[in-house]
C-alpha cells in the first residue's frame, strides 16, 4: 500500500506504482457508538454539535458565531438542503443553545467567508453576499450577487466552489473543478481563479487563471508566516487503488499541476495525448496522500497545518476518514510526513461500514478546531489536553 509521502529535493516521484484495477467501493452509514474518535496525544475531542443535515463547510463570525453551510450530499436523498444555519450561545463547557436559518436562498452553496462587513457564499454557479452585523442570526433579505456566470457542476461533487477572501491585498479566489474525471476541458475547469476587489468588498475587472491542471481543487488557505497560499487537490479515479495520489500543495501563480495529461509531475496519463510544453512545466506537490483518500479542508495551526481526509470511494480498501496534522517548519514549508490527528470513523477492520465523513473546518476564538462530519450530522470540537 503507498503510504503518505513527504516531497523533499530528493524525491523524484519516479517509483509510483503502475495503473491498476479500479475498484467502486461505496460506504455505508451505520449507527456511531457514544464514544468512537480517537485523537493524538495531548488532545481530546468532544460533540460540539449534533442532528445537523448534510453539513459541509463552516466559518466562525466576528462575535464567534458558527455559520454552517448545509448542503448536497453524495447520496440520492430527496429535498437535499441548501442553506446557511447559524450556531450560537455556547462556551467552553458545552454546545451551541441556539439555532438559526441565516438564508435558503442558496443554490448548492459550498464556500463561506465573513469579510469587508458581509458574509460571503460561493454557489454552484455564483458568489453573493449579505451585509453582517456582530450578533445577527438571520439575513435582511435577498443575497446581492457579487459574481455570476461561474460554470456550474461538475464531475460527481465538483460542482463545489470554494472561496478565500485576502482583504489586505483586496484579492478573492475561486475553485473551479472539472467536468469530467478525465477529459479535455474548457480553459475555467480545473483551476483556481483571482479576483482583484475593491474597497467595498466587490468584483473589480476580470478572472485571472491563478493556477491550472488540478483536477478539483476543495480546500484553500493561507499558510500564517509566509501567506502563501494551499491547496488541496482531489485527483483523477480509475487508475486503480494506487494511482492518483491526492494532496497539498503550495499553489504557485500561473503554475500548472497536471491535470487531465500529466500527475505529480512529468508522469504522463495514457489516456491523454501528449502535450510537450505543458508536461515539461508540470508541478510537483509538496504533500501526497493516498490516492482517492479524498482531502477537504485545511487550517493552519502552531504546530502545521490539519486537513481532514473524508474518505475514499474507488478503492479496493477504504482509505482516509481521518484527520492529519502536517508539521511545518518556520520557513512555512512541510517538516515532515502526516500524522494522524483524529482516527476512528472508519472502524478498525471494516472495509464497507463508517461511521461518518470529515469534512470541513474551522478556527474558534479560543484556538480550538471545529470539524464537520458531513455524513453524520455532527460538528466535533477539538482542544488541547492537560494530560
Amino acid at each position: 500500500m503507498l503510504a503518505y509521502l513527504l516531497l523533499t529535493a530528493q524525491l523524484s516521484a519516479q517509483n509510483l506504482p503502475p495503473v491498476g484495477k479500479s475498484v467502486i467501493r461505496v460506504p455505508k452509514l451505520i449507527k456511531a457508538p457514544d464514544s468512537f474518535l480517537t485523537t493524538a496525544k495531548g488532545y481530546k475531542i468532544e460533540l460540539f454539535a449534533g442532528g445537523l443535515r448534510q453539513p459541509r463547510k463552516i466559518a466562525v463570525a466576528p462575535n464567534g458565531d458558527i455559520f454552517v453551510v448545509q448542503t448536497r450530499l453524495e447520496w440520492p436523498v430527496k429535498n437535499q438542503p441548501h442553506e446557511v444555519i447559524v450556531l450560537s450561545g455556547y462556551n467552553q463547557s458545552h454546545g451551541p443553545t441556539h439555532r438559526s436559518v441565516w438564508s435558503m436562498e442558496l443554490y448548492y452553496p459550498f464556500g463561506i467567508q465573513f469579510a469587508f462587513d458581509h458574509l460571503y457564499v460561493a454557489n454552484t454557479g455564483s458568489i453573493v453576499r449579505w451585509n453582517y452585523r456582530p450578533g445577527q442570526v438571520t439575513a435582511n433579505g435577498k443575497p446581492e450577487t457579487v459574481l455570476a456566470g461561474i460554470p456550474e457542476r461538475g464531475y460527481r461533487n465538483h460542482w463545489t466552489r470554494n472561496i478565500l477572501i485576502d482583504p489586505t491585498s483586496k484579492s478573492l479566489f475561486l475553485t473551479i473543478g472539472s467536468v469530467e474525471n478525465l477529459d479535455q476541458e474548457e480553459s475555467r475547469r480545473a483551476v483556481i481563479e483571482r479576483y482583484k476587489l475593491m474597497d467595498d468588498g466587490l468584483i473589480s475587472g476580470k478572472a485571472e487563471t491563478f493556477a491550472s491542471g488540478m483536477r478539483n481543487p476543495i480546500g484553500l488557505t493561507f499558510e500564517p508566516r509566509t501567506h502563501s497560499l494551499w491547496a488541496n487537490v482531489a485527483e483523477r479515479d480509475y487508475e486503480g487503488d494506487h494511482l492518483v495520489p491526492d494532496y497539498f500543495t503550495s499553489v504557485r501563480e500561473h503554475g500548472f499541476y497536471g491535470w487531465p495529461y500529466e500527475y505529480i509531475g512529468n508522469h504522463h496519463d495514457p489516456k491523454m495525448p501528449r502535450k510537450p510544453e505543458l508536461e515539461r512545466t508540470a508541478i510537483v506537490p509538496e504533500v501526497l496522500f493516498e490516492a482517492h483518500s479524498t482531502p477537504i479542508d485545511a487550517v493552519f495551526v502552531d504546530e502545521g497545518a490539519i486537513v481532514t481526509l473524508h474518505g475514499s470511494q474507488n478503492r479496493s480498501k477504504l482509505n482516509g476518514y481521518k484527520v492529519v496534522l502536517i508539521p511545518f517548519g518556520t520557513n512555512g514549508k512541510p517538516s515532515g510526513p502526516p500524522k494522524n490527528l483524529i482516527t476512528g470513523w472508519l472502524p478498525k477492520g471494516s472495509n464497507r461500514e463508517i461511521y461518518g465523513r470529515p469534512a470541513g473546518l474551522a478556527k474558534l476564538p479560543d484556538g480550538s478546531i471545529l470539524i464537520v462530519d458531513d455524513w453524520g450530522g455532527k460538528i466535533w470540537r477539538l482542544k488541547r489536553s492537560q494530560n
